[in-house]
């Protein structure tokens, strides 16, 4: 009776994977194509990608532009400190803002006075490229900069 069982079993087995091999044959060849097709798309990916010129690089925001000082060399006088705070329509208390130095250090430069030094004539070269809309965005996040740790030290002194 054993051997029966064993005969019937392997026959059931024969049978169900030819009926499994029947069923995935198309398939198979339609996963056979489609890796074809992948492989070749991956070629034309590469081929394009040779082809294809290099991104142009973005100009730099005018925030990090003044805020990392430039290995340029720049010439600012007096007479050109007031020009371009005239052509950005800001005041000497707001360039002293965007630059980071007091109202009467920038007083004192326009005077000709003194000259700005490092990183700030590198700062001001860069303004000269801002225009004014770029110029109040920056106030503004300047503004908001300012008013955050103010807002946070309130709480604290109750």
């Amino acid at each position: 009776m054993a051997d029966f069982k064993q005969l019937m079993s392997e026959e059931i087995r024969r049978l169900a994977r030819k009926e499994v091999r029947i069923a995935l044959a198309p398939m198979a060849e339609t996963v056979a194509a489609l890796k074809k097709q992948v492989a070749e798309q991956k070629k034309q990916i590469a081929e394009l990608t040779k082809a294809m010129p290099a991104p142009a690089a973005k100009p730099e925001p005018l925030a990090a532009a003044i805020a990392k000082p430039s290995d340029k060399k720049v010439r600012i006088n007096a007479a050109g400190i007031t020009r371009l705070r005239g052509k950005l329509g800001v005041t000497q208390a707001e360039l002293a803002k965007l630059l980071n130095v007091a109202m009467h250090t920038v007083s004192v430069w326009e005077q000709g006075r003194r000259i700005p030094r490092g990183a700030h004539k590198a700062q001001l070269a860069a303004l000269r490229g801002a225009g004014k809309r770029e110029i109040k965005r920056l106030l503004a996040e300047a503004k908001k900069a300012a008013a955050k740790p103010a807002a946070a030290e309130a709480p604290a002194a109750k």
